[in-house]
């Protein structure tokens, strides 16, 4: 009975170490949170000239147009293994040179316009079924607002927004896009983005928990 008893608790103990051994090897489950940092460089698209006009009908002519690219701030959250829900910043500078002619006098200024915008969107997505738990393949969308200020600055000098030109400007912002990331390890990875209604390629790094 006591040799009975013995082997009992030898049992026990070497299945309690087996469980504990297996529970160990189970994959650790998928990171649900991502928080990411990205940069789309500026699209090279050429513009021979830009002509318009403010409210006192002063001509301008851009003929040199620059930004700095598009700089974003991400966050996503899996819903579940198919969908997520997220948050997107987006913040791109639109700087144009060139003259303004004033209406009355025919005097010629030198002009510098620089447009500062600014996207907030909510985003949802749809995750691709993929078997490498460091891999995710996405598709989806955003909507959300669109803010901006403007300078314009006449012989290096920064005027009034009455003689700002003419500017055509949709408060609301709508994206679509696909997009990958790609994790070498636990926490941190990388991402790149197609898109349109933003930055038209974005790339960056992402932490995910």
């Amino acid at each position: 009975m006591k040799r009975t008893i013995e082997k009992m608790h030898l049992l026990t103990g070497i299945l309690l170490i087996a469980g504990k051994f297996a529970a160990a090897q189970e994959p650790a489950p998928k990171a649900s949170n991502y928080l990411e940092v990205s940069y789309g460089p500026h699209a090279s698209l050429s513009f021979q000239s830009l002509s318009t006009s403010n409210n006192d009908q002063d001509q301008f002519e851009f003929n040199n147009f620059n930004n700095l690219g598009t700089f974003g701030i991400r966050y996503d959250h899996l819903l579940n293994p198919s969908f997520s829900l997220g948050i997107d910043f987006y913040y791109l500078q639109k700087k144009s040179t060139g003259t303004m002619i004033e209406y009355n006098t025919g005097i010629q200024s030198s002009a510098e316009y620089i447009i500062n915008r600014f996207k907030t969107q909510v985003r949802i997505a749809y995750h691709f079924p993929i078997s490498n738990p460091n891999l995710d393949v996405y598709l989806g969308g955003g909507i959300g607002i669109n803010n901006q200020t403007r300078k314009l600055f006449l012989n290096g000098t920064e005027t009034s927004r009455n003689e700002y030109p003419s500017y055509l400007h949709l408060p609301v912002s709508l994206r679509t896009y696909a997009g990958l990331r790609y994790s070498f390890s636990k926490h941190f990875g990388v991402n790149a983005e197609l898109g349109i209604g933003g930055p038209l390629l974005n790339a960056g790094f992402h932490f995910r928990f």
